[in-house]
């Protein structure tokens, strides 16, 4: 009998107590105003970006497997070097990796080498602001001088800035980024 009193005054607290300990059902009338964000898995986003990249530079003569095979060259660098833990290639990764290269990459690249430098640069940036390590090795996506590399990064960073924020912290801008990625390899 003692056991059984004992049982009822150990009632469970809750962990977070501002918060309701029972969980509310959903309002259907509510959750219908809601946006749903369905999954889409990484490696279909890096053949829409490599065909928005071919569309973009359409003076040179590139394939989309091209320039995603950059950006695997790197990813798997990374990954036997034991900077990252697993791939970097991941859907969220890859849209604003996308947001970047749309503003930043110009129509008017003369050559693989100038589009290269470009992603590259859009691609360390996308490491050091999603990515999961401290610092990064600039060595694999490093083309050309050194110098000119850290003037590039700069000047990304300092035209992006605004929209590297607004996309980390508004659902609906992510959103609508992934849903113009997706759309381009309709």
């Amino acid at each position: 009998m003692a056991d059984i009193e004992l049982k009822k005054s150990r009632k469970r607290r809750h962990c977070c107590p501002n918060l309701p300990a029972k969980r509310r059902l959903i309002d259907p009338a509510q959750s219908s105003q809601r946006r749903l964000v369905l999954y889409t898995p990484s490696s279909e986003l890096l053949k829409c970006l490599g065909l928005f990249l071919c569309r973009r530079c359409y003076k040179l003569d590139l394939s989309p497997t091209h320039a995603i095979g950059w950006l695997r060259n790197i990813d798997n660098y990374l990954l036997i070097m034991g900077y990252q833990p697993v791939s970097f290639l991941s859907s969220g990764s890859v849209v604003f990796l996308y947001m970047l290269c749309r503003d930043l990459i110009s129509p008017e690249a003369d050559s693989v080498e100038q589009l290269q430098v470009s992603l590259l640069t859009c691609y360390f940036i996308t490491h050091c602001y999603t990515g999961n390590e401290n610092g990064y090795p600039e060595t694999p996506f490093l083309v050309g001088s050194r110098t000119a590399y850290w003037d590039r990064c700069l000047s990304y960073i300092t035209i992006m800035s605004f929209k590297m924020m607004q996309i980390n912290s508004n659902r609906q801008i992510y959103s609508e980024t992934l849903a113009e990625l997706k759309a381009i390899g309709r």
